[in-house]
């Protein structure tokens, strides 16, 4: 399973442009819960959904000697592969370049051209969606976030807020959605 290590590119969404799609002036807009709260909130809400990462974020996977003998990594959009070791016990990890990255809309993978190398394997890899590719994308983490600010007493309160339809929802998602592999 992927683990980020830590996010490297800037938040997905800003308070401008959620003030601007809840026809707010952004100085009426509460940005500290929009910065700090909501967009964390729709970003990780969009990961979850998709297997894809949102924001800009360097990945960490370790891979045991019997497994990922397709390679495909854990998240989607990914962008470039940081760096592979082969990881051995008491000993310290030793750099490996023999692979190469493959990829598709969805996923991509690590192709070894002269086989696995034997061992357990630590991955580190860059990943983030790119907005202007997958414009609906955006739109979606709009309608979140949007949602999320004006209904925010109904949904802290306990009351009922509507779904947005789920079938419109995940349309504007499916570009990027990682297919599940078991």
């Amino acid at each position: 399973m992927a683990r980020r290590l830590s996010y490297t590119g800037p938040p997905v969404l800003t308070a401008e442009l959620v003030a601007q799609w809840c026809r707010e002036h952004v100085d009426d807009l509460q940005r500290e819960l929009v910065d700090g709260v909501i967009v964390p909130a729709v970003t990780q809400m969009c990961e979850s959904e998709t297997g894809a990462a949102i924001r800009e974020a360097q990945y960490q996977e370790d891979w045991t000697a019997a497994e990922r003998a397709d390679g495909v990594l854990d998240v989607g959009q990914v962008k470039s592969i940081t760096s592979v070791h082969i990881l051995r016990a008491g000993a310290a990890p030793e750099p490996f370049t023999e692979y190469e990255l493959g990829q598709d809309q969805r996923v991509a993978w690590l192709e070894f051209p002269g086989g696995r190398p034997a061992g357990a394997l630590r991955v580190q890899y860059l990943a983030g969606v790119d907005l202007e590719a997958y414009p609906a994308v955006k739109t979606w983490l709009l309608l979140q976030a949007g949602t999320l600010y004006q209904q925010r007493e109904s949904l802290i309160v306990g009351g009922t807020v509507t779904d947005l339809p789920l079938k419109f929802l995940g349309h504007m998602l499916a570009e990027i959605i990682v297919p599940t592999r078991f």
